[in-house]
């Protein structure tokens, strides 16, 4: 594995400096805004950065995965990393499954204003019933001829109130096989018969939603893949959202490790020499990640197969963080540090285990995909 980036890949790097230092204020530590990842997201769509790795055929550059990670982690190094950007379920979530399964009629109607970030979109996979099950959900699409007509529930859906359209995962035949009897369909999030009530997380915040739908009106020319058809454009999804982002986290958490280091430094507590042993021990787990994540970037380059190592990464980042905020929480209580920053960032960081795949489910697929041990 060739980890050095090539002379192409340096020069776009010094390029996206160069605009973000004109284009961004220094970061101050606090997390922007919705308002302004949105406007960040466009200032990026009108500079001809958002969307660079697609297809030229829809509008990129088809620049690929490593200049698309390069993006990633300097964004985040400027306070706006690819995790937190509203346009990210359009433009690094839904848009492979289109490239892959829509038609050409569809990704034209569809994939223009994602690229321009012109639309913000939710997912409606999760649902009550249907977590790590995804084959489960019971939402049902009903044929009416002229369209569908969704009625069921989804939860855990991320910025469903700021969204204009939902792409989602829903039963359109009651006696199919199961796998067969789903389908992937987009519709609008501003058309009677939906219900958005917030889920108030322990941070005081509320960024997931609660869906209810009834009869809502889904058209059949919105619907990805063909009917029935719905599972394998689903795992396209679940594929781009497994291995997008994984440098901008590392660059995050280097970030925030960074800050724990400059409390440690400052303290002259009688624990600076454990507090200094987990932080060697959580650089190696970082350098570690960037290593496993250069790894996919490789393999995605070639259009190999990425195997179980995703759900490692996802895995391997998702603990790291946790005990990172362990430390930072812990530290801040003892120090001048912002206890606060530190314990909103040790709350976030307890859903990290469950969403994009929880640490059981990536450890089945590691057992059962890797390492070939039975169910």
């Amino acid at each position: 594995m060739n980890l050095d980036e090539t002379a192409e890949d340096a020069g776009f790097r010094a390029e996206i400096r160069a605009w973000l230092a004109d284009h961004v204020a220094p970061a101050t530590g606090s997390t922007p805004t919705f308002a302004e990842r949105h406007a960040f997201d466009r200032a990026l769509a009108q500079a001809g950065y958002l969307g660079r790795s697609w297809p030229t055929a829809f509008g990129g550059a088809g620049a690929g995965p490593v200049q698309a990670s390069i993006l990633d982690e300097e964004c985040a190094r400027v306070g706006f990393p690819r995790a937190q950007s509203p346009s990210r379920f359009g433009v690094d979530l839904l848009s492979p499954a289109l490239f892959a399964h829509a038609t050409r009629e569809q990704q034209d109607e569809v994939l223009p204003p994602i690229r321009r970030a012109e639309t913000l979109w939710c997912q409606g996979f999760s649902e009550p019933e249907a977590g790590s099950d995804l084959a489960n959900v019971q939402s049902f699409a009903d044929d009416r001829g002229e369209h569908l007509a969704l009625s069921g529930s989804k939860i855990w859906t991320t910025q469903a109130h700021e969204a204009e359209w939902c792409f989602a995962l829903v039963r359109t035949d009651r006696h199919a096989p199961r796998h067969h009897n789903l389908s992937f369909v987009l519709f609008r999030m501003d058309q009677p018969g939906i219900s958005i009530r917030p889920i108030r997380q322990a941070t005081g915040e509320a960024e997931f939603n609660e869906l209810y739908f009834d009869d809502v009106r889904v058209e059949h020319r919105h619907v990805i893949g063909g009917l029935g058809q719905g599972w394998r454009v689903a795992m396209t999804v679940t594929g781009a959202e497994r291995s997008y982002g994984q440098l901008s986290r590392f660059r995050t958490y280097t970030a925030q490790l960074g800050q724990i280091a400059a409390m440690v430094r400052e303290s002259s507590s009688e624990r600076r020499v454990s507090w200094e042993r987990t932080l060697g021990s959580l650089a190696a787990d970082l350098t570690g990640i960037r290593d496993a994540s250069y790894k996919i970037l490789s393999l995605a380059a070639a259009g190999e197969s990425l195997e179980s190592l995703p759900s490692i990464v996802k895995l391997w980042w998702s603990t790291t963080h946790q005990r990172l905020m362990d430390l930072g929480s812990d530290i801040a209580a003892e120090t001048d540090g912002d206890l606060e920053f530190w314990n909103t960032e040790w709350l976030r960081s307890r859903a990290e285990s469950i969403y994009a795949g929880t640490s059981q489910v990536q450890r089945n697929i590691i057992a059962e995909r890797m390492l070939g041990l039975p169910k």
